[in-house]
């Protein structure tokens, strides 16, 4: 009797669970068949910068300074994943692998290849002002290349990006020498008439704000990103180095003017190393029209670097929707011309158009450019530099 009650339960269980569990690996056929035949996302090749070799201590800022522009301009235009220099130096710091005038042997350089594990690593040195890079593809060498290093007066980046050409055949996007096009009257007609679109563009927000702070704009060194505060002009002496701030216009050239504008000042360690920066909030603008973009600016010594940044939306299922960080991608970047130290203010003009770009994760897709950051970069020298009337009008024709 229990093996009738057992077989006629058996029985019963089949009845019940059998079309439940055909359909669960139904669903798992499905799905199987669903991941195989989507296209897998290719990866980034990763890369890793090695610190710069020189051949006389004078030369060890020159090394680090060009190691800082060959990390800087792959991270920015090279298409790599690129290995924080932090990261790389730690590792050989546990590797106890000593690199400054000396080459490693043959069999330390294999034990930092293996440890970084990239996909490439980059050796460079320099000597009489000459820089000399090599790629090793894995543990394998492949190619070097050389190229002079400009003046300290001058902006290492073309440099940098044909050694890098003639390394890698990365082609990089070049910026004009003529950046600014005053020959239509219609256009300049629509610029005087159209609205800036930067919020407090002459910096004066902070006079009334209730944390006498500039909202609409970052500071950024590093991890370190704060909205610029108030100061007295009786306190701007006194204002530490790698800082900024918001101060009183007349204080820049010691003059009779008037209002607010934007100091960065900068060390001289980090005019060398990761430079100060100071971006906009979040400005809504159309893909595909003409802009222009004007600031005054004076330089006791840094070089500057300006940048138009484009943002499109593309959030993912990890990310904070309500995080503008999170649901917006940088899609699209202008670079203005580099500028250096100045006896007075100086305008800066480009006009730029703000196109969209190729999806490259998702095929027959376009990132439509919706959002721009302007972000007024320095390095290279120690010193201060003082930012007013960010102007940004779209030029182009209704």
């Amino acid at each position: 009797m229990l093996c009738t009650m057992t077989s006629s339960f058996h029985s019963r269980f089949a009845l019940r669970w059998a079309p439940r569990v055909s359909r669960f690996a139904f669903c798992l056929l499905i799905a199987s068949l669903l991941l195989a035949a989507a296209p897998a996302t290719q990866p980034k090749p990763t890369v890793a910068v090695l610190p710069f070799l020189y051949t006389s201590p004078a030369e060890k800022k020159l090394a680090e300074r060009m190691r800082f522009a060959v990390s800087q301009k792959l991270s920015r235009d090279g298409n790599v994943s690129r290995t924080d220099t932090i990261e790389v130096d730690q590792f050989l710091s546990a590797l106890q692998i000593p690199m400054s005038t000396d080459m490693p042997s043959d069999d330390d350089l294999q034990k930092i290849l293996a440890t970084l594990h990239t996909t490439q690593t980059i050796l460079g040195s320099v000597s009489n002002r000459t820089l000399t890079l090599t790629l090793y593809i894995g543990s394998t060498k492949t190619k070097s290349a050389s190229v002079a290093i400009p003046p300290d007066t001058d902006s290492p980046r073309l440099a940098v990006e044909k050694i890098l050409t003639d390394l890698t055949a990365t082609e990089f996007t070049h910026i004009r020498d003529v950046e600014c096009d005053h020959s239509d009257p219609v256009i300049e007609k629509l610029f005087a008439q159209r609205p800036n679109l930067v919020p407090d563009p002459s910096f004066e927000d902070a006079s009334t704000d209730p944390q006498h702070v500039a909202t609409a704009w970052s500071a950024l060194l590093g991890a370190d990103e704060y909205p610029p505060g108030l100061l007295h002009a009786n306190a701007i002496d006194s204002l530490p180095d790698d800082q900024v701030a918001i101060v009183p216009k007349f204080v820049a050239l010691h003059d009779d003017a008037t209002g607010n504008c934007l100091l960065l000042r900068m060390s001289k360690n980090i005019a060398e190393n990761n430079g100060l920066a100071c971006t906009s909030t979040w400005i809504a603008i159309d893909a595909n029209k003409k802009y222009r973009f004007t600031a005054l600016y004076h330089s006791t010594g840094p070089a500057l670097h300006l940048f138009l940044d484009g943002f499109a939306e593309h959030a993912d299922q990890f990310g904070d929707k309500s995080n503008p960080e999170a649901t917006r991608r940088q899609a699209y970047r202008f670079q203005v011309l580099p500028r250096g130290k100045t006896e007075k203010w100086t305008l800066i003009e480009a006009d730029f158009t703000p196109s969209s770009t190729p999806n490259k994760l998702k095929p027959n897709d376009t990132l439509t450019v919706q959002w721009l950051r302007i972000k007024l970069y320095i390095y290279l020298h120690p010193g201060d530099v003082y930012f007013d009337d960010i102007t940004l009008k779209k030029i182009a024709p209704d």
